[in-house]
C-alpha cells in the first residue's frame, strides 16, 4: 500500500479513511492521542498492506463507501471527507445508532476497523494505563513494565 502510484480506488479509500478517523480520534482537550498523533493514516495503510488481497480490498471498499456514500447518507450531495469534522462524527454516530441494520453495520465497521489502530499505539496506551508485569525484549511493541503489575491487579478485587 505504501509507496509508489495509488489508483483511483485506493485514493478514493484513503480520502474515507482520513476522514473517518479525523471524525472518530479528533484533537481534544482532556490529553487523549489523536488521529494525527497516533500516525492512523500511515499505520492503517501499513496494515492494509500486510493483508492478503481480498480482506485488503473489502477494508478499502469499505472506506470509498463512505467516502462516496455520503451523497446518498448524508443528503449533502458532497463526498464524506468534503463534510465538516463534526458533521462527520455526528453521522458515523448515526449510523451506528440507526434502525436500519446496513447503516448500523456501516457505522459499526468504521468504528471497529479504526479502533484495533488506534489502540495499538503506544501513546494510546500509556494513555489508558496499559502496563505489562514483565519485559518482552523480542517484542517490537513497546509496553510499559511495572514489576508489580500482578500484585496491582489483585489489590483491586
Amino acid at each position: 500500500m505504501s509507496g509508489g502510484r495509488v489508483g483511483f480506488w485506493a485514493s478514493i479509500a484513503v480520502d474515507g479513511l482520513r476522514a473517518t478517523v479525523e471524525a472518530l480520534y479528533p484533537a481534544n482537550d482532556y490529553g487523549a492521542p489523536d488521529w494525527l498523533t497516533t500516525e492512523m493514516v500511515e499505520r492503517t495503510l501499513e496494515y492494509w498492506g500486510e493483508l492478503p488481497q481480498k480482506q485488503r480490498r473489502q477494508l478499502m471498499a469499505l472506506f470509498v463507501l463512505v467516502e462516496l456514500g455520503a451523497t446518498l447518507f448524508l443528503l449533502g450531495f458532497r463526498r464524506f471527507s468534503r463534510h465538516p469534522v463534526s458533521r462527520r462524527e455526528q453521522a458515523i454516530r448515526g449510523f451506528r445508532r440507526s434502525w436500519l441494520l446496513p447503516l448500523r453495520t456501516l457505522g459499526d465497521a468504521l468504528k471497529a476497523s479504526t479502533t484495533v489502530i488506534y489502540m495499538s499505539h503506544p501513546s494510546v496506551l500509556v494513555h489508558i494505563g496499559m502496563y505489562s508485569a514483565c519485559e518482552h525484549p523480542d517484542d517490537p511493541f513497546p509496553v510499559l513494565v511495572r514489576a508489580d503489575a500482578l500484585s496491582r491487579m489483585g489489590e483491586s478485587r
